[in-house]
């Protein structure tokens, strides 16, 4: 089994800078029911980015983990992984940068993909390839 973080872009901490400072202001003026709403939403960003996680399990699966507080995805089998691109695109994915990698694969009879940042992307796809030579790779 082989664990890979996400990668967290810049824009992602601007995103919690400016959350903190809505939090700290609301605070500071006693708007606690907003103050509560920005706390809230300071600690789903920090968690989300702390535990997202690309997991390629000793069985041959892609398992994706994207914090506590969100729905687990079902795992994806390396053997269905068809192709990995590069991706700049701002799409809701689970990923914190948007140097991100397009994995396609084959889900029942179709084909669709996922977007993913893993911080050494490098090593993420040698360890798919590892397992699925068939992986037509182009980053």
């Amino acid at each position: 089994m082989r664990t890979f973080h996400t990668k967290v872009g810049w824009w992602y901490w601007m995103i919690i800078v400016i959350l903190s400072s809505f939090l700290f202001v609301t605070f500071w003026f006693h708007e606690l029911l907003l103050a509560l709403l920005f706390a809230i939403a300071v600690i789903y960003s920090i968690e989300g980015m702390i535990h997202t996680q690309y997991i390629i399990t000793d069985d041959s699966m892609l398992r994706i983990e994207s914090g506590r507080f969100s729905k687990k995805p079902a795992p994806i089998p390396l053997s269905q992984i068809t192709d990995i691109t590069k991706s700049k695109s701002w799409e809701a994915a689970p990923a914190f940068s948007l140097d991100r990698l397009k994995i396609s694969y084959r889900k029942g009879g179709t084909k669709t993909h996922v977007l993913l940042s893993p911080q050494n992307a490098e090593a993420f796809v040698r360890c798919l390839k590892k397992q699925n030579d068939s992986i037509n790779v182009n980053i």
